[in-house]
Order: C-alpha cells, then sequence, then structure tokens
C-alpha cells in the first residue's frame, strides 16, 4: 500500500493597511443642526490610514451606501423622520464619496504609499448636511462602511470599518414680522403707523413663525394694551384692540398663543395675521401716541 500525502501552502491575505477612524458627530451651529439657519457647515472628518507592510503599496478608500436609505443619496434616522446629507471625497464637495463597483477614480480618496511599515498617511473627507431641511427634533443617526481596496475598481478589500454618523436636531423656532402676505425675511420688526388717528382705523401685519415642534408665542405691550404719548406719557390714554390669527389678545398682561405640534409648512412657516384695531382717541391731548408690542417665541 502506498500513501500519498497532498499539503497546499495558501498565503496569508496581507491587509497593507488598517484604517483608523473613529465615530462621527456632526458639528456646526451651537445646539447642533439648526433647521431654519442658512449657514453651511461643512465637517472636515480627519482619519489615518497605517501601513503595515514595507513595499511601495495603492490604496483607494471608499465609502459604501447609507444604511437608512440603501443608496448614495444619504440619509440619517430618527424614528421615522429623515434628514438628508452627503460624504464629498474633497472640501469641493464636487464628487460624492463612494464604494465599488459604483466608485469611479474620483469617488474615492486613492494614492500610493511609498514609505515602511508603519508609515501613517493623513486623509480626510467633508460631512456635509444641507440647510433648509424642517426635521422634528431628535437624535438622527446612519452607519456607513468605511473600505480600503488596493483600487478604486474593487480589487482586495484590504480592510474597513463601520461608523455611525450622528447629528443632534434641537427644538428650534424663528420669527419673522412683514408686511401682510410677505414672504420670510430677516425683519423682525414691523412700524404700524396710523396717521391721524380716528376711531376704528385698522393696519394689519403678519407674523411668520418657523418651527419644528409646538411652541408657544408670547405677546408682550410695554403700555398694557393701550397708546401713551412719546416722547413724555402723560395721563392721556388711547385704546386699541390686536387680533392675532383671529383671536382677540388681552394685552393687560403676557398673552399667549399656542401653535400646534409638528413642522410648519415651507417656505414661509406658520402665517398669523396681526390686525390692529384703533380705539376712539376723542379727549386726549394733542401728540404722538405709541405702543410696543414685543413677541417673543420659545420651543421646548
Amino acid at each position: 500500500m502506498a500513501l500519498i500525502w497532498l499539503a497546499l501552502a495558501l498565503p496569508a491575505t496581507a491587509t497593507n493597511f488598517t484604517i483608523q477612524i473613529g465615530n462621527i458627530t456632526w458639528s456646526g451651529s451651537p445646539g447642533g443642526y439648526q433647521c431654519f439657519n442658512n449657514t453651511a457647515f461643512p465637517n472636515t472628518i480627519n482619519f489615518t490610514l497605517t501601513k503595515t507592510v514595507a513595499a511601495s503599496h495603492t490604496y483607494a478608500v471608499t465609502a459604501g451606501t447609507s444604511a437608512t436609505s440603501g443608496s448614495y443619496s444619504r440619509q440619517l434616522a430618527s424614528g421615522a423622520n429623515r434628514l438628508n446629507y452627503q460624504l464629498y471625497t474633497t472640501s469641493a464637495m464636487s464628487f460624492v464619496l463612494q464604494a465599488p463597483t459604483t466608485a469611479t477614480a474620483n469617488n474615492v480618496i486613492s494614492g500610493n504609499a511609498t514609505g515602511g511599515n508603519g508609515q501613517v498617511i493623513p486623509l480626510s473627507f467633508i460631512l456635509f448636511v444641507p440647510t433648509g431641511q424642517g426635521v422634528p427634533p431628535g437624535t438622527y443617526t446612519d452607519t456607513v462602511i468605511i473600505g480600503v481596496y488596493n483600487t478604486f475598481t474593487g480589487g482586495t478589500l484590504l480592510t474597513s470599518k463601520t461608523i455611525t454618523i450622528t447629528v443632534i436636531v434641537p427644538a428650534t423656532a424663528v420669527l419673522s414680522i412683514v408686511p401682510t402676505s410677505g414672504s420670510f425675511s430677516s425683519s423682525t420688526s414691523q412700524t404700524l403707523d396710523f396717521g391721524q388717528l380716528a376711531n376704528a382705523q385698522v393696519k394689519s401685519c403678519d407674523l411668520l413663525i418657523k418651527k419644528n415642534t409646538t411652541c408657544t408665542v408670547a405677546f408682550n405691550s410695554a403700555n398694557l394694551g393701550v397708546l401713551k404719548m412719546i416722547p413724555t406719557p402723560t395721563a392721556d390714554q388711547i385704546p386699541y384692540s390686536c387680533k392675532v390669527n383671529g383671536t382677540t389678545l388681552n394685552l393687560g398682561s403676557t398673552a399667549n398663543v399656542n401653535l400646534p405640534t409638528g413642522v410648519s409648512p415651507a417656505p414661509d412657516g406658520t402665517r398669523l395675521p396681526v390686525v390692529v384695531t384703533m380705539g376712539d382717541p376723542t379727549g386726549a391731548t394733542a401728540g404722538n401716541y405709541q405702543d410696543q408690542i414685543t413677541i417673543t417665541v420659545t420651543a421646548p
């Protein structure tokens, strides 16, 4: 009897590189992603590759699809709510960071490491959350696989790491006071000039509120709901009434209007018509009369 022993030696797969990258929390405006702040905050995400072999080797850093959306139209999730974001190869934000087999040469971060074992290669990509997304408050997350291949076409996957991306969205509300039927703007004051006062004169404007949750609108009259002479008040007072969204406010103290929960409609938010009707000025001393109403919007 003869025995033939067959032996096969398989070469160990060389990783060539290890990747050093952690979970990411987006940073930008104070408190988190402010839904109604139009200032963009691209985040530069720094990470490193460490070479584990001596010879020269190429690398292509990639990013897989969004676990939330299942595509390169990346989204973060907080329950059923979604927040769009994207990963880009450079600060120019011209090319989305992708993975084989979708990626082209422009969609990866590539190079050739010629140093020795232990060479550290600093790299970065951009995390971008587009402005103007009205979403409810919450903690929004997504997971993405960051991979390192030897070429953008795929080739050998040398190493990979799954990271979690987090964006905090706080409760927020902003307001604009505009002429009747006007669009939301940076304007936060309006002067209703009645000219020569007469009983039952009417002036109006609109209060626009953008919000992503329930909020309270507080109205505080400097003169507790009457006009007084300026610059030096006298005993003379002229009454007036103020309606907001059809409801007459009691300006003898702080008057609160509660808005429904949820995200306000785009593009101008919740519109509250403000209508001021002048009372009878008979008997008041001639002069200039004024009151000032301060409007404060508070999100919990």
